[in-house]
């Protein structure tokens, strides 16, 4: 739950890991396998004397130097930027204002997302059902939306974690006057099977 989209994350996650994957078996083939090592070292010269006469086509004025270097570089650095603006995006999607009203005339009613979630943490926490809680809020299209982080003991209902959690909310709602959107997501994973069992009758 960020700004960044999702279907370009794994597209470029997908990119990347593709073109690693790529260039990782051919350098491996090359090192390992005879006949691939051989290939590689006679086409060697040719490809570098072809990259080397295409360069001399576009001469950077008398310096002896040519342009292809600098687009070479700008491309690389353009590449970085990209990276740079895609790492710097990433959790950025987090909500401090859950709530901001223009109650009057000449006031604004600010609710921080803190209250909110120190209110539903301080419910949540002690519950024996539970290894580990956590509650944040996100901004999901210019909506904040509270996200509930449940990770439970084995033999724990998740139907029953998600009726305490609609009553904790529904009461919480009532005290704002209104109904804030909200995503549970209930998990057991490995903290699960490590803990200590406890079994809703």
């Amino acid at each position: 739950m960020n700004n960044t989209n999702r279907a370009l994350n794994r597209i470029l996650i997908a990119f990347t890991g593709l073109l690693t994957l790529l260039v990782g078996a051919a350098l491996i083939a090359i090192a390992a396998l005879p006949a691939i090592r051989a290939s590689y070292a006679s086409a060697a010269p040719g490809i570098h004397g072809a990259i080397t006469d295409w360069l001399k086509t576009m001469p950077l004025f008398d310096t002896g130097s040519s342009w292809g270097w600098i687009f070479a570089l700008a491309f690389l650095l353009l590449i970085v930027i990209l990276l740079l603006v895609f790492i710097f995006r990433q959790g950025q999607g987090h909500q401090d204002i859950l709530l901001r009203e223009d109650t009057t005339q000449t006031g604004t009613t600010i609710i921080d997302s803190a209250v909110a979630e120190r209110a539903i943490q301080h419910d949540l926490d002690g519950r024996p059902e539970f290894v580990a809680s956590r509650v944040s809020t996100y901004q999901v299209r210019g909506t904040p939306v509270l996200k509930i982080s449940i990770t439970c003991r084995r033999g724990v209902s998740p139907r029953h974690v998600t009726t305490m959690i609609e009553t904790t909310l529904a009461a919480f709602d009532a005290i704002l006057g209104r109904q804030i959107p909200a995503l549970l997501q209930i998990s057991g994973g490995v903290r699960a099977r490590l803990s200590r069992t406890t079994r809703i009758q």
